[in-house]
């Protein structure tokens, strides 16, 4: 596994199950993925630590061979250019 260049977003705190949760934006050898993470911490936990959990929880994920729920995200193949048609006369 190449380097992986990690984006947290959303990140939000959840009063039901105490914890943190978020979704982290892994680009792995150019190929884009996201992971819905959750890490357990009372409200007023460091932002820090919550931050390395919440990279490492993913990572983990990443690395898995069954890695669970998470979405490949696929570039929309370039398009052929569109025709120019001329304009209606009126």
């Amino acid at each position: 596994m190449t380097k992986a260049v990690i984006q947290i977003a959303r990140i939000r705190y959840n009063l039901e199950f105490s914890g943190y949760e978020a979704i982290v934006f892994i680009e792995d050898a150019g190929e884009p993925f996201s992971y819905p993470c959750f890490v357990s911490a009372p409200l007023d936990a460091d932002y820090k630590f919550i931050m390395r959990q919440l990279e490492a929880k993913t990572l983990e994920s990443h690395a898995s061979a069954n890695p669970g729920l998470r979405s490949r995200l696929r570039r929309p193949a370039p398009s052929p250019r569109a025709p120019v048609f001329p304009p209606l006369a009126a």
